[in-house]
């Protein structure tokens, strides 16, 4: 007589082996959602960082030296000269950014190397 079908220890063996995989691979799932949801997306970052160059070109020496060829300029000035609406808002995770946080920029050979920073000290966290 031939069988049709599995057994119960096939079928208890295949949900183990997906059991398994699954406690491996949701955990990685999740915490690149979670990483990818404190982070802005490029774009809103391209778009902050190259409205501030355009904020620095209309109004030169209207913003904070740190050092050298180093500036600071907050997203509170670059709204307030029209360069960017409020309030600003990340399409990609919902979220509202601060306008109290800073677009550090690096002037070079008269071009500006604009870099996004999420606080409103001017400083890279080196996380």
């Amino acid at each position: 007589m031939k069988k049709n079908g599995f057994t119960l220890v096939e079928l208890l063996g295949v949900v183990i082996v997906i059991v398994g995989l699954s406690l491996i691979v949701f955990p990685l799932i999740i915490n690149g959602f979670k990483k990818n949801k404190k982070e802005i997306s490029s774009v809103t970052k391209t778009l902050i960082e190259d409205a501030t160059v355009t904020y620095m070109d209309e109004n030169p020496n209207m913003y904070e030296k740190v050092e050298g060829n180093v500036y600071c300029v907050s997203l509170s000035q670059v709204v307030n000269s029209g360069n960017l609406a409020s309030p600003l808002e990340d399409p990609s995770t919902g979220n509202e950014i601060p306008i109290s946080h800073k677009v550090k920029v690096t002037i070079e050979n008269r071009q500006y190397i604009p870099v996004y920073i999420a606080d409103s000290n001017c400083t890279e966290s080196r996380s």
